[in-house]
């Protein structure tokens, strides 16, 4: 799971990563190049503030070209969702076209974990949302907080506490539950494992630290 390491980073700046794909409908297209904006739900997008992402060719499927584009977990603070509007530039030859615009609601789901044996201090969330072809989802992470924790916002996606926590963690009856959200585009199929740490034991030969894949399956949701 180390490929998820830039993931974690990512979450402290409030983003995350979605794989958006393409399929050339006819050879000899040169480039395919995705813009992309955000707005409130009911909104009209602002291109010229937007961004862009040129597709890269997937050496898995002929003519399948994909780009991860990084977009907020929230809009204005809210998280009641968001419209994520795109549309594709294409490069034929002579001839340049854009496709007609797209727009997703994107919106936030909560994962749970229930640890009964009071073991692991810290619960993150590896996800990723499916584009529907065979390029693997981007690796997003969320840090869940625990019910109970009057310092912790339960399915906030707290950043991990210090390993001093451990003796709150601890405190807690049990069974301890770790909350997170996750977010993607409604309708979208996201798959998640679970990141299971344990810090700070009065004994440190006790620290561990694993991940929860379901024996490789992991877990799916739909948004």
């Amino acid at each position: 799971m180390s490929h998820l390491s830039a993931a974690v980073a990512a979450e402290a700046a409030d983003f995350f990563g979605l794989r958006k794909t393409w399929v050339d409908p006819a050879p000899g297209i040169e480039m395919v190049e995705l813009h992309y904006a955000w707005t409130p739900l009911g909104g009209e997008p602002d291109w010229e503030a937007g961004d862009s992402r040129v597709l890269t060719p997937a050496d898995s499927t002929p003519g399948l070209r994909t780009a991860v584009i990084e977009v907020p977990r929230r809009v204005d603070g809210s998280a009641a969702g968001y419209a994520l509007h795109h549309f594709f530039f294409v490069v034929h030859g002579t001839e340049r076209s854009t496709s007609p615009v797209v727009t997703e609601e994107i919106v936030a789901r909560e994962v749970s974990y229930q640890d009964d044996t009071g073991r692991w201090t810290h619960v993150g969330i590896g996800w990723g949302v499916s584009p529907g072809a065979p390029e693997p989802a981007a690796p997003n992470y969320t840090s869940a907080a625990m019910d109970g924790l009057p310092f912790e916002d339960a399915g906030a996606g707290a950043l991990p506490e210090p390993a001093s926590i451990a003796e709150f963690v601890r405190a807690q009856p049990l069974p301890h539950v770790f909350r997170g959200l996750v977010f993607g585009p409604r309708g979208f199929e996201l798959r998640y494992v679970v990141h299971l740490v344990c810090a700070g034991s009065p004994r440190p030969e006790e620290d561990a630290e694993t991940w929860d894949d379901a024996d490789g399956d992991g877990w799916t949701l739909t948004l």
